[in-house]
């Protein structure tokens, strides 16, 4: 990933504090040079020719010596500065635990995603993961397996978001989430399956002991919605929808048919 020294103001700033820096130390340098060469008196006579040669001398010489030192340490400072935050910000929107995003990573990413879709291609869904029974896995293996089975589902979801371009991170607690740009809803049900396939048949070990784990996912698709917080709602809907009909399967959201009112 290419460091990105600063915006075009940061930018125009930085080369104005060298060049000021420069100007500084050019007069500077011009005044201690006329000083040394000519006196300090000033209403000494100097030949014209030779405040011309001198003059040439401090205008193209100083500048050439003084702009790069002074330049190049200001850039380096400023960006090592720059360098500092980059890494602030990936450790403030990274999960410690599974090394994927984090809620205010995948919203940053999400949001910017969700608002430059392709006119000619807005579609996108978004799938909502939980690990099923999570609670039950922490008080009868420990916390520490608990953790194993977070970073094994990061994992597979790792692995997806290499081989079918899906944008994931981890939402808190057991919960995960998977953006999936240009993906239709059966598109995004078959990657939801393998996900959940791959949960089901793959164990979880640590400390000696193992034991198989499930996920429920729910679907959202964003044909016309106006907002990812609006398809992260209904992904959400599903997934409670697919704990309640009995977990370990993939519900894609339905909006709930308008009540009939008795007359």
């Amino acid at each position: 990933m290419a460091i990105q020294v600063g915006t075009n103001a940061q930018a125009l700033a930085r080369i104005g504090i060298i060049t000021t820096i420069s100007l500084v130390s050019s007069v500077t340098m011009t005044w201690l040079g006329l000083s040394y060469s000519f006196g300090s008196d000033v209403n000494a006579t100097v030949p014209l020719l030779s405040v011309f040669k001198f003059g040439m001398v401090i205008a193209v010489i100083i500048p050439t010596i003084v702009a790069p030192l002074f330049g190049c340490r200001v850039v380096m400072v400023l960006r090592q500065r720059d360098l500092a935050q980059l890494a602030l910000r990936e450790i403030a929107e990274t999960d410690q635990l599974t090394s994927l995003p984090n809620r205010r990573g995948f919203d940053v990413s999400a949001k910017a995603a969700f608002a430059g879709r392709d006119p000619r291609n807005p579609v996108m869904s978004l799938l909502m993961i939980d690990i099923d029974f999570f609670k039950s896995i922490n008080d009868g293996f420990g916390h520490d397996f608990g953790d194993a089975a977070l970073v094994r589902v990061a994992s597979l979801l790792r692995d997806l978001a290499q081989s079918d371009a899906l944008m994931v991170g981890r939402q808190g607690g057991e919960e995960f989430v998977a953006l999936l740009p240009g993906r239709t809803e059966p598109e995004a049900y078959a990657i939801a399956e393998r996900l959940r396939e791959a949960c089901a048949r793959s164990a979880v070990e640590y400390g000696g002991r193992s034991a198989f784990m499930t996920v429920s996912i729910g679907i959202a698709s964003s044909q016309n919605r106006t907002s990812l917080s609006e398809l992260m709602s209904e992904a959400d809907r599903a997934l409670y929808c697919a704990k309640q009909q009995g977990r370990n399967r993939v519900i894609a959201y339905r909006p709930a048919a308008p009540r009939v009112l008795a007359a």
